[in-house]
């Protein structure tokens, strides 16, 4: 099987850099103690821009479709994380696909205009990652074969900035699964579908493990149904 976007980007983030145990052996008390209260900080802006999201939502999307994206631009109340957090927990729940792309390009647009001195940038890129892989699933589900394939190329880009979290790397192994079916390439799917449920297994979630399994059972099927 041909390697992946997503199997590639992963290959690019594990070969960047020092490795992380010799970072670690440099790493003194005093950074220690001051990463903490980065972090202390960032649990508590983190706790603030979630109470206050969906007020901030409602506010923008009274407004008409076409002067959404200009007023988050422009207005920094809107440059939270956790704005741009319920966006695309709205895109992934939306059911029409034209109105989940929308939010879900909000939702990257607020992505790039958050502060990096609170939120850590590779963290923005696992959002990012997911963002762009719900704006490729609206493309595919429309047709947009060319859409959904550039949308996964960026995904997998942000993947390879991001912090190596299990659960984003499986979510976009089975996007680029759905994609790869769509081609009519079924083998390649089906190997996806195989690497994301490994992917959920290790995270520990059992359920969506399960999930990735049944799916990669009905291409099987395909490939060989009796």
């Amino acid at each position: 099987m041909a390697i992946t976007w997503i199997q590639d980007r992963i290959a690019v983030r594990a070969g960047d850099g020092p490795s992380r145990a010799n970072v670690r052996s440099t790493t003194d008390l005093s950074s220690q103690r001051a990463l903490l209260q980065r972090l202390r900080r960032a649990f508590h802006t983190l706790d603030r821009e979630r109470s206050e999201a969906p007020g901030k939502c409602a506010e923008l999307l009274e407004l008409p479709r076409e002067g959404r994206r200009e007023r988050l631009e422009r207005d920094s109340t809107f440059h939270t994380w956790g704005v741009c957090e319920l966006l695309l927990s709205l895109a992934v729940d939306t059911a029409d696909p034209a109105d989940s792309a929308h939010l879900a390009a909000l939702a990257l647009t607020g992505s790039r205009l958050l502060d990096t001195q609170q939120h850590v940038p590779s963290v923005i890129a696992d959002l990012q990652a997911r963002a762009w892989a719900a704006l490729g699933e609206c493309r595919r589900r429309e047709g947009d074969s060319e859409g959904a394939e550039e949308a996964l190329r960026s995904a997998a880009g942000c993947l390879a900035l991001g912090t190596g979290d299990l659960l984003v790397e499986a979510h976009l192994l089975e996007f680029e699964s759905r994609v790869r079916c769509d081609q009519g390439r079924l083998g390649e799917a089906s190997a996806l579908l195989k690497l994301a449920s490994i992917r959920y297994r290790e995270a520990g979630d059992r359920v969506l493990c399960d999930q990735a399994l049944a799916a990669r059972g009905e291409i099987l099927q395909q490939i060989r149904p009796f």
